[in-house]
């Protein structure tokens, strides 16, 4: 999901709202193709960021009053995968910037009602629905996880495995348990609530270390969110 565009490069926490934003889908209606390619060895991401006026001058769509950062914003970028990009780009009349705000726009207004609008009645359906993400999650970090014997050789395939199962499984999971806790807050207890924060911030390293190549120090799983809304 590389973009080298100098200041138009978009920092940490952009990167993050374009990966939770897109669900792990390309954000053109008419594709929504995975982002995740199942099937080859390492599980390779096609996901690219492109610009929606130009990172620079004289790029389709350029828009020459907009500074460099300003090009590398959130509010600048959507989410494709690499055929989309690449034909946005050579067909900007036919995909003016409108367009693909509009493209934006809408995926992020279905994975909403899809997942962060979500609300429910009773704790056990907010259980039932948050627990089917955590034993996803679970079952990967288990057959994949940094846990098993190849810790010993950072250098081995399933390391890359792991961090690819991070990118395509583990962290859109998480990002849609985080949605559905803030939609049904009032469910949960204060302690709970607490939990809920250290698992954003374990989140958050994982998208620092995997995402943004940035292998800061981060907090384990926080356990207590398997007993979340028991």
């Amino acid at each position: 999901m590389g973009c080298s565009r100098g200041k138009a490069q978009p920092d940490s926490a952009t990167k993050l709202r374009l990966f939770t934003d897109s669900a792990g889908y390309c954000q053109n209606p008419g594709c929504n193709g995975p982002l995740f390619v199942e099937g080859y060895e390492g599980h390779p991401h096609i996901a690219e960021m492109a610009h929606i006026f130009a990172a620079t001058d004289g790029g389709p769509r350029t828009q020459v009053k907009l500074s460099k950062e300003e090009r590398g914003t959130y509010k600048n970028l959507i989410l494709l995968c690499s055929n989309c990009h690449t034909l946005i780009d050579k067909t900007p009349i036919e995909h003016p910037a409108s367009l693909m705000m509009s493209w934006k726009r809408d995926h992020l207004e279905a994975i909403r009602r899809a997942f962060g609008c979500k609300t429910f009645d009773t704790r056990q359906d907010l259980r039932i629905e948050i627990g089917r993400l955590l034993n996803e999650n679970k079952t990967v970090h288990s057959i994949s996880g940094p846990d098993n014997d190849y810790r010993f050789n950072p250098e081995a395939t399933e390391a890359e495995v792991w961090k690819a199962r991070v990118l395509s499984t583990i962290i859109p999971n998480s990002n849609k348990i985080i949605l559905l806790v803030e939609s049904n807050l009032d469910l949960l207890t204060s302690a709970e609530v607490g939990v809920v924060e250290q698992f954003r911030y374990h989140v958050k390293g994982l998208v620092l270390k995997h995402l943004d190549d940035q292998p800061l120090p981060n907090i384990r799983f926080p356990e207590a969110m398997n007993e979340l809304a028991k």
